[in-house]
């Protein structure tokens, strides 16, 4: 099985990382700066040689950048020529593909299309796999490289394997360090102790990737790293609600519909992110907004066809540990020791900004209802608009549009 869609999502901010941003990503690329793209690009000259087909997603942290994103995401790809064709995905063409869908009648289906978040991009890229007819989607990120050059056949493998025994599955692969580790390096500082994300990670890493065979179920999966089979692809968005941690989510979310995620702990690639521009209370925001969402979706199950009833118990010990009634004591002792640990070092504001997440979460916890009924919607209207992607007449106007190609 070759012949696959390997997509890459990448983000751009403002010249300097200076502005204001309306999406909040890890860590965009000022557009002034080199970036980490084309190091991407060029560790998949072997998989493109093999077949696979590669695009890029590009998104701008803020409208008002979404052009020059465009152009400076196109300089990366084109200049110099790589030795395969990409297909760059970015603003001009959402709006291409919304018109596609508009003047064919399926305006239903628009709010399912957008750049705006981690999830909508992913999903626009399981949406590009699906006009391309590919078998299945490689999800990368744009600070990674594929050293492996065994990568596809391994792959391969997996895919010839679960498809005998599972119509709908996903395939996750792991991440190493430029030094080969799995492990992430755990902050010291007090705060931490409550709250220990990266110490659960590395032990959810340790039992799925470091011990037992090759190939095997999994509760944890990273977004630049994954295969998703056409059936999954087609199946099965990510949730637009998730502001980050999306692939965690749709981990958990295939697990919601009875779709099963498996590991292959050899599949690697080397993660060499850069440094996280922003704040520890940001991300700690960001954090306490997920978790929050996602308890909520366990917490409002319902029966239906096709979906299986889950419990935080089953994601332990990451992302699990986090979706327990305990999530608001952890997040009080946590917040108030980064807080305590700010005003130590006179920066009032971040103090004040930290204890501010409390006050969010109490909100959310107040305010999300029908949160997995909004998603089961979701679902359905996704399976709907892949399903008519993939006819094969539309498929091929939906690529003449986007590329001016078949």
């Amino acid at each position: 099985m070759r012949g696959y869609f390997v997509a890459i999502p990448t983000y751009w901010t403002y010249p300097g990382g200076k502005g204001r941003e309306e999406a909040v990503f890890d860590h965009p690329t000022p557009l002034d700066a080199p970036g980490t793209l084309r190091r991407t690009l060029q560790s998949l000259t072997s998989l493109a040689a093999a077949g696979a087909e590669v695009g890029v997603v590009a998104a701008a942290t803020a409208p008002a950048l979404e052009a020059a994103v465009e152009n400076r995401v196109r300089e990366v790809i084109e200049s110099p020529l790589l030795p395969f064709p990409v297909r760059l995905f970015a603003a001009s063409h959402l709006s291409i593909l919304q018109d596609f869908c508009r003047t064919q009648g399926r305006a239903e289906w628009l709010p399912l299309l957008s750049l705006a978040g981690y999830a909508q991009i992913r999903n626009l890229t399981l949406i590009l796999a699906n006009i391309c007819n590919a078998p299945a989607l490689i999800s990368l990120d744009d600070d990674e490289v594929i050293a492996d050059p065994d990568f596809l056949t391994k792959v391969d493998e997996d895919l010839e394997v679960l498809q005998r025994e599972h119509p709908v599955f996903g395939l996750a692969g792991i991440y190493r360090d430029q030094d080969g580790c799995v492990l992430l390096p755990e902050p010291a500082a007090p705060w931490a102790a409550y709250w220990p994300k990266m110490r659960w990670m590395n032990a959810a890493l340790t039992e799925l990737a470091q011990v037992g065979p090759r190939l095997k179920p999994t509760y944890l999966g990273f977004g630049g790293n994954l295969a998703l089979p056409a059936a999954l692809c087609r199946h099965l968005p990510f949730d637009p609600a998730i502001t980050r941690g999306e692939d965690t989510d749709y981990i958990l979310n295939a697990r919601l519909f009875g779709i099963p995620f498996f590991l292959d702990h050899t599949l690697s690639i080397i993660h060499l992110p850069p440094d996280k521009p922003h704040p520890t209370w940001m991300r700690l925001r960001q954090d306490l907004v997920r978790f929050c969402y996602t308890r909520l979706k366990l917490r409002q199950q319902t029966p239906g066809p096709g979906r299986t009833q889950v419990t935080a118990g089953d994601f332990q010990p990451y992302p699990g540990n986090f979706l327990g009634d305990d999530l608001p004591q952890r997040a009080f002792q946590s917040h108030t020791l980064l807080a305590l640990d700010y005003l130590a070092r006179g920066d009032a504001e971040a103090a004040r900004q930290t204890l501010a997440n409390l006050a969010l979460m109490d909100r959310l916890e107040q305010s999300g209802t029908g949160v997995f009924e909004a998603y089961a919607r979701t679902v359905s209207l996704w399976q709907a608009l892949q399903q008519w992607l993939a006819t094969p007449e539309v498929a091929a106007g939906a690529r003449q549009a986007l590329w001016g190609a078949a």
